[in-house]
């Protein structure tokens, strides 16, 4: 693996990462709780 490789994994994690912030700040406040609610259920169960 080269340099090349991991910027460009590195670039795209941070570009979904980003998009998916983005999406996330336009959903309601119900939408973020059900969210956190899921991400705690899923460090419960797995």
């Amino acid at each position: 693996m080269d340099y090349q490789d991991r910027t460009d994994r590195y670039d795209r994690a941070e570009a979904t990462v980003s998009r998916f912030g983005k999406w996330l700040k336009r959903r309601p406040a119900e939408s973020w709780g059900f969210f956190i609610a899921g991400i705690l259920i899923a460090g419960l169960l797995f």
